[in-house]
């Protein structure tokens, strides 16, 4: 599992730096509460987090993203994370991260970041057997934040924060509830140039971009590792097909629409093993997921940060799945739900700079699947974009 987000962070760490633009320093102090997520959460006390992030802005009038998307700063942040208790202890998280800005003021910010945490304590069935949210040394970190800033000078400001975040394994070991966060954030930008600066005199017409500037198809092919509902279950393969279509939007983020087809290794094992009726009649079809999906990629030359969110057709031995993990999974509700959505986020490594705009592109993935918000697998994958116009 470690080698899946050892590359997903790597990935995304090259391709946030790979820009010249503007550095800067930004020290963030966090404060709020983990939200239980499962019966025996014994979390009371307040998370507190100490942050550093080393960005720069990608300030370059005369550059495609970067003018449509206004100018947004990426970077690398390093947090320490104290949980406010014993049982689960503390965590240092190495995260690239992307940041939005808003308006021309640029006070209004997001920020999404994705990367990997570092746990000192996790579940242990006889001495910590209330931590059922971490079982793994390393862990997914994904973060999402709203920010205002209040400028007291060119290079220094204040900031206050709003936002989220989740640690998971990608079900790669169980116990894997993980950690949801929510907190307040206070920050302040330091550097020797002030925002926004450049020596460029070209300015980018963004006027000569159409908002539908292309359509495309493509193909992929992915392999994820997942564990089951035992703690002892090895890991074990789901592949991964997927057929999609769609548009690009002003040439830097791409909309899609897929069908797709999985097969997991650990159901159709399961299935033989105990003949479990009915699933045993059609094991290979009784241990297959079809399902189609909706997603958006934002396009940064060679990389891309990948969103997709699935509407189930066929998922039968899910149900089987959900019955054997017992109450950590919740009620009636929480199984529709899961049965019926699923999600998918990672991030991807083109061959080519999609600001060329290249007719073929191959690229590499790196993703953590969920049924709805529940982490389902980890997945490395690589696939092919043809543009067709």
């Amino acid at each position: 599992m470690n080698r899946f987000i050892f590359l997903a962070v790597l990935f995304l760490y090259n391709g946030l730096f790979a820009q010249q633009s503007n550095y800067f320093f930004r020290p963030e102090i966090l404060v709020g509460k983990s939200i239980p997520s499962y019966e025996l959460w014994t979390g009371k006390n307040p998370q507190i987090v100490l942050g550093a992030s080393y960005a720069h802005q990608n300030y370059k009038p005369k550059g495609e993203w970067q003018t449509l998307l206004n100018y947004p700063t990426t970077g690398l942040s390093l947090y320490v994370s104290h949980y406010g208790e014993k049982t689960k202890g503390n965590s240092v998280s190495l995260i690239p991260f992307i940041e939005f800005y808003y308006g021309k003021k640029q006070k209004w910010s997001t920020k999404f970041g994705m990367g990997i945490s570092y746990f000192d304590t996790k579940y242990n069935a006889i001495t910590n057997p209330n931590n059922e949210a971490i079982s793994s040394d390393f862990t997914w970190a994904i973060q999402g934040f709203v920010y205002y800033d209040f400028m007291l000078k060119n290079n220094f400001d204040f900031r206050l924060g709003l936002g989220v975040f989740h640690h998971s394994n990608g079900h790669t070991k169980l116990p894997n509830q993980g950690i949801n966060s929510g907190l307040l954030s206070v920050s302040t930008r330091l550097s020797k140039t002030p925002k926004n600066q450049t020596i460029e005199e070209e300015i980018f017409d963004t006027k000569t971009v159409k908002k539908i500037s292309g359509l495309y198809y493509g193909i992929r092919y992915g392999n994820g590792i997942q564990t089951f509902v035992f703690e002892d279950s090895p890991l074990k393969t789901v592949h991964n097909i997927s057929l999609t279509g769609g548009v690009f939007y002003k040439n830097i983020v791409r909309l899609s629409l897929g069908l797709n087809a999985r097969h997991y290794l650990h159901y159709y094992d399961y299935i033989i093993e105990n003949e479990t009726v009915p699933f045993i009649d059609k094991p290979f079809i009784n241990a297959s997921n079809i399902y189609v999906s909706l997603g958006a990629e934002i396009l940064l030359d060679h990389f891309g940060i990948d969103w997709e969110g699935g509407l189930n057709l066929h998922k039968p031995f899910y149900k089987k799945h959900y019955a054997l993990e017992g109450l950590r999974t919740g009620g009636e509700l929480k199984y529709k739900l899961k049965n019926l959505f699923l999600g998918r986020l990672g991030i991807k490594y083109y061959l080519k700079n999609n600001t060329l705009k290249p007719k073929n592109n191959f690229y590499f993935g790196a993703h953590i699947n969920s049924n709805l918000s529940q982490a389902d697998f980890s997945e490395l994958s690589f696939g092919f974009v043809h543009r067709l116009r």
